[in-house]
């Protein structure tokens, strides 16, 4: 069965300000909280909200092993500017190994791109997330971000883990998260500066062109001539079966 949060605890944490709302999911979860870090700009004010709030939200980082190196990069600066622990998990599988069992590089087919997501995201994050016994997720989508995120409530829900999923920056748009950037010198993913809005792995993540959409340089090489997309990986539930 699902289970929602009460409507009066979704009122009361949808009129606090950002910083009040990691704060308030501290004072009820606690270590049990789990923000997923993908070291770019929202992440990046998350972490920095967790600092800030002095908060014990565990923060989880997937280390795919196809990042490009100044996501790694960032999530060191992370560590040592602010002193977050950071827990970084892997896939089960080597990119050799996942390449030796199934005959091919899975990023490269419009069909594999899925099961590679879920093997070197999914996976290792619900593996992580059910080990450290998780009782909340703090995730940094934003209504301004369109699709399948434009109606996310400030409360969601995870039916993988059975719990509810909080949005701190709901009612956010990237304006704001640069200026809190800006006036708190949070680091900020250098690829930003590159063209690079959307960063995921560096096989499937290019550069976007002026007049293109934030994510069109998203799995760019799976986009046919007929109008096949590509998916979001399913890292984040409410991304699930919605394409690039």
């Amino acid at each position: 069965m699902e289970i929602q949060e009460a409507p009066i605890a979704l009122d009361e944490y949808a009129a606090l300000d950002p910083l009040e709302r990691v704060a308030w999911v501290d004072r009820r979860y606690g270590r049990r909280a789990i923000l997923l870090s993908s070291m770019q700009k929202t992440a990046g004010v998350l972490m920095h909200l967790i600092h800030r709030a002095r908060a014990r939200i565990a923060i989880l980082f997937v280390d795919t092993e196809f990042h490009f190196a100044e996501t790694l990069q960032t999530r060191d600066r992370f560590v040592e500017r602010y002193g977050l622990r950071i827990v970084t998990v892997h896939p089960a599988l080597s990119p050799d190994e996942q390449r030796r069992e199934y005959g091919c590089e899975l990023h490269q087919f419009a069909d594999g791109q899925p099961v590679c997501c879920e093997l070197r995201k999914e996976r290792p994050f619900l593996d992580a997330a059910r080990a450290m016994r998780a009782g909340a997720l703090v995730s940094g989508l934003m209504r301004s971000e369109g699709g399948s995120r434009a109606k996310i409530q400030p409360i969601g829900y995870d039916p993988r883990l059975l719990c509810p999923v909080y949005h701190p920056i709901f009612d956010w748009d990237e304006a704001r998260v640069d200026a809190y950037a800006a006036e708190w010198g949070v680091p900020v993913h250098p690829l930003h500066a590159r063209s690079y809005p959307s960063i995921g792995c560096a096989p499937c993540t290019t550069p976007v062109r002026e007049g293109e959409d934030k994510r069109a340089g998203r799995w760019r090489h799976l986009k046919g001539s007929n109008g096949s997309r590509p998916h979001y990986c399913g890292v984040n539930y409410i991304d699930r079966g919605a394409g690039i």
